[in-house]
């Protein structure tokens, strides 16, 4: 299973935060056992999609001489609260190895 947020009107820090909390907006909780961890979630976004595609000799991790756009952010997702992601701020964006977004600058 992959996750994406590219069709949809939210960004993948609330796609993490209903992934491992299992809950909506209203904050009602749906299909609680489908919940799963933090480490899967970000798996899921990351590595999960680039080997559903074929693409994973290319991208799906931060290694030398593969692709890979990156988010930037203040905290370790592994261990903070999942509700910190509902209003966490990215730090910084890089797209093709160029700085396209800097919160600081």
């Amino acid at each position: 299973m992959a996750f994406g947020s590219d069709n949809l009107p939210i960004g993948p820090l609330i796609g993490l935060y209903a992934a491992v909390t299992r809950k909506g907006e209203s904050g009602k909780v749906y299909g609680p056992e489908e919940a799963v961890s933090m480490k899967d979630a970000i798996t899921m976004y990351t590595r999960a999609g680039a080997f559903i595609t074929r693409e994973e000799k290319i991208k799906g991790m931060i290694e030398p001489g593969k692709v890979a756009d990156l988010a930037v952010l203040p905290e370790d997702l592994l261990t903070i609260a999942p509700e910190k992601l509902l209003t966490m701020k990215v730090d910084m964006t890089i797209v093709g190895g160029k700085v396209v977004y800097d919160r600081t600058a």
